[in-house]
């Protein structure tokens, strides 16, 4: 007769919890309530109670292992409460004092999300329709004009100051549009990772960003506004890399959806950018074919559970 008490998790159908006695049991109910299990036991008088350690810690439900070895448990008894005083070296580290660091990535194979604030992503295609709504409904009112002082030249007779001319021919009034454009920090990330082809720094910036940084560091990639195609391209390579790493999975959404709304009108023009868009559409409909898959067969399972007599 097997001596051993074994515990599954009915809907995945996995061993979760197994452990021997000195005796065989004979009889095994739950309580109502599922917070103890009564055991009888061959040659052994009375029913021995085990109390539900998941009602009063946090206990891990991961199947256990295929040559897991299950120890030896004594029968619960009673005794006498006493003051063993345990030095540091006798206490072993339980669940609660393993402390689990989940990696950044689970699986290649598994979408991943960046974990950031839904602030930092959700409202980038509405920020106009946001700073309409908070545009004052009065204008701002102008300051009442301070009184003015026409300059004098000292002297016996006063004389009004003549306006000073600058007759200098070197001073040009053409302004150099090109001291003004200026890039930024996220730019030149980008204009690196086209040479390097490693987009970690770029996205790291654009990370740390609110929503109307956002916007303005992805408006200022156009041509019209400082940028170049070959840093729109650069940045279309680096949602591709996102994509294909399945890592940071709604800001490679958010950040192409707010790409696509300023500089829609511009792709079809630049073979380069086409041709990035037409490589990254086939790569957002593959992502979200998996996706729904995996959706579809987590429901099936979920209905199964919901339905089944178990």
């Amino acid at each position: 007769m097997d001596c051993c008490i074994r515990t599954w998790d009915l809907p995945s159908g996995c061993l979760i919890d197994s452990f021997l006695l000195d005796s065989a049991p004979l009889n095994v109910t739950m309580s109502p309530t599922g917070d103890f299990l009564a055991t009888s036991h061959v040659d052994h008088l009375g029913i021995y109670l085990w109390s539900n350690i998941s009602l009063y810690s946090v206990v891990s439900l991961r199947p256990l292992p295929t040559d897991y070895v299950p120890s030896v448990v004594m029968l619960p008894g009673t005794c006498q409460t006493q003051d063993v005083e345990l030095s540091e070296k006798t206490i072993e580290p339980s669940d609660e004092m393993i402390e689990y660091d989940s990696p950044e990535q689970l699986n290649e194979q598994l979408v991943t999300l960046s974990l950031l604030p839904e602030s930092r992503w959700k409202n980038l295609l509405n920020l106009d329709v946001i700073k309409k709504k908070n545009k004052p409904k009065e204008p701002p009112k102008v300051p009442k004009s301070a009184p003015f002082f026409i300059p004098t030249v000292p002297g016996l007779v006063p004389r009004y100051a003549a306006p000073e001319q600058n007759n200098d021919p070197q001073q040009s009034k053409v302004v150099n549009l090109g001291i003004l454009a200026q890039k930024s920090d996220f730019c030149l990330k980008l204009e690196e990772g086209l040479v390097n082809n490693k987009y970690e720094a770029a996205l790291n910036l654009l990370k740390e960003l609110g929503p109307s940084g956002i916007e303005t560091e992805l408006r200022s990639l156009s041509p019209d506004c400082g940028g170049s195609v070959e840093v729109m391209q650069s940045f279309l390579k680096m949602i591709g890399m996102m994509l294909n790493r399945k890592r940071d999975f709604e800001l490679a959404q958010a950040y192409l959806a707010l790409f696509l709304k300023l500089h829609l009108k511009m792709l079809p023009s630049e073979p380069k950018l086409l041709e990035e868009m037409t490589q990254l559409s086939s790569q957002v409909e593959e992502n979200w074919i998996h996706l729904q898959s995996l959706f579809n067969q987590s429901m099936c399972i979920l209905n199964y559970i919901k339905s089944a007599l178990l």
